[in-house]
């Protein structure tokens, strides 16, 4: 269940990897213009460990963004389609249903069934749930909404008549 959970975290924050990239690479750019005005050999090497980091999450976001492509490409039709309105077009499961002529309790299913999916893909590639945690260590936000789903599932557990998607 917290696989999936974490699978759709990713998911959620899959539209902002991109934007998070270019403040890398921003940031990057930056430490290097700066680093010609460096005043001594540690501050030197201070600046050289911070782009080696920045350059590191970036590489990271891109392999996640990569993977989820991946994942979602690997898919049937129908669940590719349903994935790709909901995280990636940011459609609501409202909207999806309309654009489907779908209800919008099938839609709600194939989107859990679609993050099943793909949650196997992750393990498939051996991305269990320890391995993706320690992988988005560094990566607080996608964490922060990893957690702010787990909070929402043990209140839907605590109040079954709440409805989690």
């Amino acid at each position: 269940m917290e696989e999936k959970i974490l699978i759709k975290s990713v998911l959620e924050g899959y539209h902002f990897i991109d934007k998070v990239v270019k403040k890398l690479d921003f940031d990057v750019v930056s430490k290097s213009v700066n680093s010609h005005s460096a005043y001594g050999y540690n501050e030197t090497i201070n600046l050289a460990c911070d782009i080696l980091h920045l350059t590191d999450r970036k590489q990271k976001l891109l392999f996640l963004k990569s993977m989820v492509e991946n994942g979602i490409k690997s898919m049937n039709t129908e669940s590719a389609k349903i994935l790709t309105l909901k995280y990636v077009d940011c459609f609501s499961c409202a909207d999806i249903s309309k654009m489907l002529n779908y209800g919008y309790k099938k839609v709600l299913r194939l989107v859990e069934r679609a993050i099943a999916e793909l949650t196997l893909y992750f393990y498939g590639k051996g991305f269990n749930k320890a391995k993706m945690l320690s992988f988005l260590s560094s990566e607080i936000w996608l964490l922060g909404i990893y957690q702010n789903h787990l909070k929402i599932v043990r209140k839907v557990h605590q109040n079954p008549q709440l409805v989690y998607i």
